[in-house]
């Protein structure tokens, strides 16, 4: 306990006056917290306001609406039939390319880690 004393009589005044300023901030906004909750009027639920009501009206009988006719499905296909619908993709330039890079990257070190570093 005495070091605490001690630590805080070594502060300068202006870190204490810092201090005690913003512990009397905290108490008044603490008593006017406590204050604005007592005096708060009770809130009554709100009441609608009265409408005559009129008298109900006698409404048509709905009519069934007629049900769409259900329509046979093809059959489907069988799935290598559908594999020879499928447009075909040329990939010739591509692998090519790949290796020309390669190729040419043949002579070169590459570094070992992420970085280059080891």
């Amino acid at each position: 306990m005495a070091d605490v004393i001690g630590t805080l009589n070594a502060l300068p005044p202006a870190i204490k006056a810092g201090w005690a300023i913003w512990l009397a901030w905290a108490a008044a906004q603490v008593m006017w917290y406590r204050r604005a909750r007592v005096a708060a009027p009770a809130v009554k639920p709100a009441t609608p306001p009265l409408v005559a009501r009129r008298r109900p009206e006698s409404r048509p009988e709905p009519r069934p609406e007629p049900r769409p006719v259900r329509q046979e499905a093809k059959p489907a296909s069988s799935p290598a039939a559908a594999d020879v619908s499928l447009p075909s993709i040329d990939l010739s330039d591509i692998v090519a390319a790949a290796e020309r890079s390669s190729a040419r990257d043949a002579g070169t070190p590459h570094p070992s880690g992420i970085l280059g570093l080891e």
